[in-house]
């Protein structure tokens, strides 16, 4: 009994265990406001961030500038052509020009990046004035009409240029001005609501529709704010994946690079370039499966051996080398040996010259192999003599008995690379074989050359004398009859000086060597090639400094390829445009956020607006709540379980927790699923809006109508609903349905034309009311689709 109770219970804890799941928080969590702004100031690119973000913000200007003429010249036309009263027209478009005109004219002040970069608080002073303007000249203009009782026509359209357009690089100031708008606007409704004799303040209806013009402004800034926050972390997050590729890219960079320098220490850069593309078809072949035997691994002949004419050869020797090896410690003689070839290896690479190997006491190399020079005798010799005044150095700092034998001729050679596992560059011909002959033969603390040498000298710059007695019996040189001599100067002090280091670099380090540092000085820093990077990330928008002339010296920045079309701000590679929208869309539970205080707002405006008892209303809001309220639960569960158990990683969470984990996860992965959620949450709102309609009594507003025409007076807003307030609706669900990301534009555009029709056709309107209430829809919906076009 006791087992069977034991294996029961094992039985149950691994199904739990097999139930039970891990949060998995991390993808999500490279989307969050916080975590992209800390990474930002630990990479230490706020400053880089911050221009990036005025570029881009003055991008978003020019875009307004064409915007808001657009709208502008579109609103002259509806007044000029469709008004009833043609003798306001004096009056009414001056309002519309002359603040427009002004209002652009304070803000080209932006469009000077560098000015505006010096000077920041140009960027919330201009931006401040242009909204002062704005909001003046539209209430002004109601005030001046004291006949009519009008709406505010740019009221809404002035917080999506605060939130969208305007080149505010902080938060906190555009929700403050936003904020100070809506105020200024509310408080002139209160106002008009008090002081007009067709209202009356104490009446329960003004209180309500003052409430539904609080809660209307109160969207709008959520929506303003909610893009802003929405704009800075895609933003953010473009801007680190940018960082962090173009970190890798300058990592390759670099490393090519080191490995070039390199193997160029080593090889010829001609020999070297053939086996770094031996090695790319080794690895490219191995990357198709294709398997390489050693038989295959060797290089051609042409590619291993070349010939190498009109170069200069250095054979030199350590004198009294084996008396080293016989009186020191191993330790102390590779310590003077390293010490020695480190400063030969310098010199080498002052004067040009290859080094080939070096063999004990023997050291070699070649002017004129890694490039053809003409004065590459003039190199060998300057290093030999440079390679005596090191060892003098060495011979006096340490109190050796040590000297240098140093042989140079001037000819042809073939040079090549041997060896299939291991390489060994090394060089032959009969010039090779002489100067090896010259070093042998020559005296200690001269350079021997030959006559071919001695030509291609400026014998004003050497002491200069016969050679030896050895050379002229020498077997080999006999085979080549020629003079040899017997060459001393003073060596370059930039050679001397900076070879002598006593602690000289190993040959490891290759950006210690001289060579190797004057070539990388001309490159640009790591840092100043990010700054660089980062000042040509495109910005989108419109880019007119192609159009102007530039100053002389002054590069234009390098184009970039638009992978974007014109229109529906989708890529032109299809393929691309499908593995964008397939993507997981991390900021999915933020734009649901969202839709649910959008919806709640939508109900109680339409709870309000109603003008009689509407059960099935009210069974639909509640509906619309719960549904709403739902999706949030199930979008920011699993962020409230990461906020709350963020120090217990290894946490296991019960079979409800991973329901709505997998229920979520499901819906953020899938695309299909997004887009059956959005249009749910649209459908939603809709249906909320629309009861205000079906609520309306027609026969009632039909008869109403009919008074008011006989009768020359106004219809009374009582009677159905009031018009403005389901205007407003519309455009609040104009701009939710922008907030969704990972949702095609296109799609967004013909909701957004499927979303208002025109039932407002009355009244005595300066202006006919179908087109006030169309044109309103029209601004905000395009105000909304160009900036949601240019956030890509």
């Amino acid at each position: 009994m006791n087992q069977s109770t034991r294996g029961s219970s094992w039985i149950w804890s691994k199904k739990k265990r097999r139930k039970s799941c891990k949060l998995r928080f991390n993808s999500e969590r490279l989307w969050e406001p916080n975590y992209l702004k800390a990474k930002c100031k630990e990479l230490g690119l706020e400053e880089e961030y911050l221009r990036y973000q005025i570029r881009l913000m003055i991008s978003y200007l020019r875009v307004f500038f064409v915007l808001n003429t657009i709208v502008t010249a579109t609103h002259c036309f509806v007044i000029i052509f469709f008004t009833n009263h043609k003798t306001l027209l004096y009056i009414d478009l001056p309002f519309y020009i002359v603040p427009n005109i002004a209002m652009l004219l304070c803000l080209s002040i932006n469009l000077f990046e560098n000015f505006v970069h010096r000077h920041r608080w140009v960027l919330a002073a201009s931006s401040i004035l242009a909204t002062i303007i704005s909001v003046s000249s539209d209430i002004a203009q109601c005030v001046v009409h004291t006949k009519w009782s009008l709406n505010n026509t740019f009221d809404t359209y002035n917080l999506c240029m605060i939130y969208m357009f305007l080149p505010i690089t902080s938060f906190m100031l555009a929700a403050s001005l936003a904020t100070s708008v809506s105020v200024v606007y509310i408080m002139y409704f209160l106002c008009s609501l008090a002081t007009r004799r067709m209202y009356s303040a104490q009446r329960e209806r003004e209180f309500a529709q003052a409430m539904v013009d609080v809660f209307h402004y109160l969207c709008f800034n959520m929506l303003g704010m909610f893009f802003r926050m929405m704009n800075d972390t895609l933003v953010r997050c473009s801007f680190l994946d940018r960082h962090q590729f173009m970190m890798e890219e300058l990592w390759l960079r670099n490393a090519r690079r080191q490995e070039s320098m390199l193997l160029n220490s080593i090889l010829p850069p001609q020999i070297a370039k053939s086996l770094q593309k031996s090695i790319k078809e080794r690895i490219k072949a191995t990357e198709h499966g294709s398997i390489i035997n050693r038989a295959q691994m060797h290089f051609s002949s042409p590619l291993a051996i070349q010939i190498h004419p009109d170069v200069s050869i250095l054979y030199a020797d350590v004198v009294n080398y084996t008396y080293l090896t016989t009186t020191l410690r191993v330790e102390k003689l590779v310590t003077i040996l390293h010490d020695l070839y480190g400063r030969f290896d310098m010199a080498a690479s002052i004067f040009k010259v290859q080094r080939i190997k070096f063999l004990g006491d023997c050291y070699y190399c070649v002017a004129g192999l890694h490039e053809p020079d003409p004065d590459h005798a003039i190199c060998a010799v300057s290093l030999g003599i440079s390679m005596i005044a090191n060892i003098q150095e060495v011979k006096k700092q340490r109190n050796l008995n040590i000297d240098m034998r140093i042989g140079v001729h001037s000819g042809n050679l073939f040079a090549g690379v041997l060896g299939v596992a291991k390489l060994q560059l090394d060089i032959w011909g009969p010039d090779v074989e002489i100067a090896n002959h010259l070093e042998s033969t020559g005296e200690p603390g001269y350079v021997h050359v030959s006559s071919r040498t001695l030509a291609s000298l400026n014998l004003d710059d050497y002491t200069v004398i016969p050679g030896t007695i050895k050379a002229q019996e020498d077997p080999v040189l006999q085979k080549h009859p020629m003079s040899t001599y017997l060459i001393t100067g003073a060596a370059q002090r930039d050679s001397y000086q900076q070879s002598r280091d006593p602690h000289p670099a190993s040959m490891l380090d290759i950006q210690s060597r001289p060579k190797q540092h004057s070539r990388s000085s001309k490159q640009l820093s790591t840092t100043e090639e990010l700054q660089m990077e980062f000042r040509n990330m495109p910005v989108g928008g419109f880019d007119c400094s192609y159009c102007l002339p530039s100053k002389p010296g002054q590069n234009k920045k390098k184009q970039t390829k638009n992978d974007l079309g014109m229109f529906c701000a989708a890529f032109k590679d299809s393929r691309v445009e499908w593995d964008f929208l397939r993507r997981p869309d991390y900021m999915l539970k933020y734009s649901i956020l969202m839709a649910w205080f959008i919806g709640n707002c939508l109900v109680f405006i339409q709870l309000v607006t109603n003008r009689r008892n509407c059960p099935p209303c009210i069974l639909v809001d509640i509906l619309a709540f719960f549904y709403l309220t739902a999706l949030l639960c199930i979008s920011w569960y699993k962020k409230y379980c990461h906020w709350m158990y963020r120090n217990d990683e290894t946490r296991l969470y019960g079979p409800f927790s991973c329901l709505v984990f997998r229920l979520f996860e499901g819906i953020q992965q899938s695309m299909s699923r997004r887009l059956l959620l959005y249009l749910s949450i649209l459908g939603t709102y809709f249906l909320v809006v629309f009861l205000i309609v079906i609520n309306c009594e027609a026969d009632l507003f039909q008869l109403s109508f009919i008074e008011a025409k006989l009768y020359r007076y106004e219809v009374s807003r009582d009677v159905c609903f009031h018009p403005w307030a389901f205007t407003n609706m519309m455009a609040l669900i104009l701009g939710t349905s922008y907030m969704f990301s990972r949702i095609s534009f296109s799609l967004k555009t013909i909701i957004s034309l499927c979303d208002y029709d025109s039932l407002f056709d009355s009244g005595s309107r300066p202006c006919d009311a179908n087109n006030s209430h169309i044109c309103d829809v029209l601004f905000k919906r395009e105000a909304g689709g160009v900036q949601h076009k240019d956030e890509f």
